[in-house]
């Protein structure tokens, strides 16, 4: 429960709202039982008196009772009275204290039972005291001797009993209307507020979730940060509403009705500590069985939507290969499981309001039986016992609504937890408190300074010991075969991981030591996968740049070579585009991330194999125009292909995490083996300036044999025209050379 009331931080002045709205609800609710008993015991045992001090009395009568009092009492109850009138009536002065309690109906009461038993044949009085006890036998003589005065003087007795009964009713009905009013206010505070909550609740997650490395993503999975933001904060909504509107009440209840029971000494208040020992017993059961079953459905929970979202993902493959059944299997069995502890949670909660209903009617029972015979020896009024039945139901019910809150707080519990764990989860990777500003005058500068690393719990490091420099305005490619480590390398630089050892630099400085919103502000990247974001061509291209304007949307998807396709689509810039850009093509989502991270004009442009999905023809003109438009920036490029990186300033090799080799494209087919076997397996021997026995003679040499011959005798085919320069010394000339 503690970890639910941490939610209520920042709305404490509402939960104090409805602590005063409910302590009124349960007044007026509370006054109603004591309404009912008044009008049982008053309005029809009585007759409508209320109390002993008739309103109108004859004045002989008066002085006949008046002679049976003290001095003192005799004073006071001819100051009470007006002097007769012509009629020889004394009626009761306005200010005259007339309750049942006060020293007037004290001084009354004994004159009045002396002479109302004279008259308790007649006034019916036997009939009543058969249901009071002895203390209460003076008291209701003296009313039958008010009655018997009201009718000797010629009142209305079924005037009065009615005018009495109405005016109870309209008492009661303007408590229910009370009550109503109230709850109709505790209802629309406890909405606002568990809303809120929600509302504040998703935000913080979201925005932990954004400060998140792919460490603490992968710690989590996408899908249980999804079931934790979503299902797990409905579950809190939910509970908290409830809990405002029902679980602060009913303490309330349950504690008044108790004081009023203990209050009423009817000798029955035995009835309702058996009543509660039993409903508490109930819900240690019903927590016993739940609270392990709650915690597994939320881990359930999380594995249907993680196979959802896989099936989602998958949805192409899933179909190519004909695997729907084995899919439909997998995602059914995830489902059967949640099912299971569903059915067994629901079954349990199912049993808890039966069980609740069977003790309540077992508590009224227990009143009436024993409660007759109380009445049968005159110790107890009827209508005292019918208040003391709606106490005992109020005090089960209200826990009866804990019991139905309890049915849902294991798994809110729960849902807290989770939502906790996430919140106090500190991002591995985050802004220094004294972060540094980047030496002046070094702009661009990208340095690798014998950079290890390894994801956590891995054995061993993906990189090892890399180190180079790429210097601003130069083109920097990284290649080598797949797992060796490129991607990994690149996403060092905007932090999408932190070093193992070494560092990685920018303008000089660790990117450690640098403020994430000023890193990531000198960057444009264009990950492997190209994702676009639901909405259009050119809230695409602007989303890395508040406030872009269309000039700058338009140049960007012209540099990326976008621009030719997003006019021949209806809407032009503002054409949809999909969720994770599934109606655009993978060379139109690659360019058009491409012109995203150009949008930003950034100082370091890290190109992730981004060139991947285009064809050749695109692939020189993109890079004949990133050499012209941006030559002042500084691009890493990751790629597969030779051709694309042939014109770079520098080509690094790395090779099972390693670097094997550094220079321009014609200095490593001469010294690093790895480059050409990679550069064998793409390119014909002619355009490696090799004869195809020299070739061979090479690869034999450097271990790569045959298939690497027949691999690029294959791909001899291919247009592609060989480079202009091999020297890299022009970013311009390196970059438009394979245009």
């Amino acid at each position: 429960m503690l970890q639910i009331l941490r939610f209520f931080k920042g709305h404490v002045p509402s939960l104090i709202a409805c602590l005063a709205l409910l302590v009124v609800q349960a007044l007026f609710e509370l006054a109603l039982p004591g309404f009912m008993s008044d009008i049982v015991d008053v309005g029809i045992q009585r007759g409508g008196i209320e109390s002993c001090v008739p309103v109108t009395v004859r004045a002989d009568t008066l002085s006949e009772l008046t002679a049976m009092m003290a001095p003192s009492e005799r004073a006071l109850v001819e100051s009470s009275y007006a002097p007769p009138d012509a009629a020889g009536i004394r009626t009761l002065l306005p200010d005259a204290d007339a309750g049942a309690g006060g020293a007037l109906a004290r001084a009354l009461e004994a004159p009045e039972a002396a002479m109302g038993g004279e008259l308790e044949e007649a006034a019916g009085a036997r009939e009543v005291s058969a249901y009071a006890s002895e203390a209460d036998v003076e008291g209701l003589r003296a009313v039958a001797f008010v009655r018997e005065e009201y009718r000797a003087q010629g009142t209305d007795l079924v005037a009065l009993q009615n005018a009495y009964l109405a005016k109870m009713a309209w008492l009661m009905f303007g408590v229910t209307a009370g009550s109503f009013a109230s709850t109709l206010c505790v209802g629309y505070i406890a909405s606002r507020t568990g809303a809120a909550i929600a509302r504040d609740t998703r935000r913080e997650l979201f925005s932990k979730v954004m400060d998140f490395s792919p460490a603490e993503v992968g710690r989590f999975s996408q899908a249980s940060l999804i079931t934790r933001s979503t299902n797990d904060v409905q579950q809190i909504q939910f509970v908290i509403t409830m809990s405002l509107r029902m679980v602060l009440f009913a303490p309330i209840m349950g504690i008044v009705a108790i004081v009023e029971v203990t209050m009423a000494a009817t000798g029955l208040e035995w009835v309702i500590p058996v009543a509660v020992v039993a409903v508490l017993a109930l819900m240690g059961i019903m927590f016993g069985l739940t609270m392990p079953r709650f915690r597994l459905m939320q881990r359930l929970v999380d594995r249907v939507n993680f196979v959802a979202r896989d099936l989602l993902d998958g949805l192409m493959p899933i179909r190519a290969f004909n695997r729907e059944g084995f899919e439909l299997e997998r995602f059914d069995g995830a489902s059967a499981e949640l099912r299971d502890a569903q059915l067994f949670t629901g079954r349990v909660m199912g049993l808890v309001s039966p069980a609740i209903m069977l003790v309540m009617n077992l508590v009224t029972v227990a009143i009436v039986w024993f409660g007759a015979d109380v009445i049968a020896r005159g110790d107890l009024l009827v209508g005292t016992m019918m208040a003391f039945i709606s106490y005992a139901m109020l005090i089960v019910s209200a826990f009866m609504v804990l019991a139905m809150v309890a049915v849902m707080l294991p798994r809110a519990q729960v849902a807290a937890q989770r939502i906790h764990e996430v919140l106090e989860t500190e991002p591995s990777i985050a802004s220094p408190e004294d972060a540094e500003k980047p030496v002046e005058g070094v702009r661009g500068t990208v340095g690798f300074h014998d950079v290890t690393f390894a994801y956590p719990g891995a054995q061993e490091p993906v990189l090892s010991h890399v180190d180079f420099t790429c210097e601003r305005g130069e083109t920097v490619a990284i290649i080598g075969a797949t797992g060796a480590g490129k991607s990994t390398l690149v996403s060092l630089v905007p932090r999408l991981w932190d070093v193992t050892a070494g560092s990685v630099t920018v303008d000089g400085v660790d990117v450690r030591r640098l403020s994430l919103s000023d890193l990531r502000g000198r960057i444009g990247y264009v990950p492997q996968q190209g994702l676009l974001f639901k909405g259009t061509i050119a809230s695409n291209i602007a989303f890395g740049k508040d406030g872009a304007s269309a000039a700058t949307i338009e140049r960007s998807a012209d540099i990326a070579q976008a621009k030719g396709f997003i006019e021949e689509r209806e809407g032009g810039f503002d054409a949809p585009i999909s969720e994770r850009g599934a109606n655009v093509s993978g060379g139109q989502r690659q360019r058009l991330a491409i012109a995203r991270a150009l949008a930003v004009k950034p100082e370091i442009l890290i190109l992730d194999d981004a060139f991947s999905a285009l064809d050749y023809r695109t692939d020189a003109a993109l890079r004949k125009a990133l050499a012209e438009e941006v030559s002042d920036t500084t691009v890493l490029v990751v790629a597969q292909r030779v051709a694309t990186i042939m014109g770079a300033d520098e080509i690094v090799v790395l090779d099972e995490g390693g670097v094997a080799g550094k220079g321009t494209h014609a200095e490593l087919l001469r010294c690093c083996p790895a480059y050409l076997r990679i550069a064998a397996s793409q390119l014909a021997p002619e355009e490696l300036g090799m004869s195809e026995a020299e070739l061979e003679a090479v690869l034999a040499g450097t271990a790569f044999g045959r298939e690497g011959r027949t691999r690029g005798s294959a791909s001899s085919a291919r247009p592609i025209e060989p480079p202009a320069s091999t020297g890299g010394s022009s970013r311009s000339a390196g970059m438009a050379s394979r245009g």
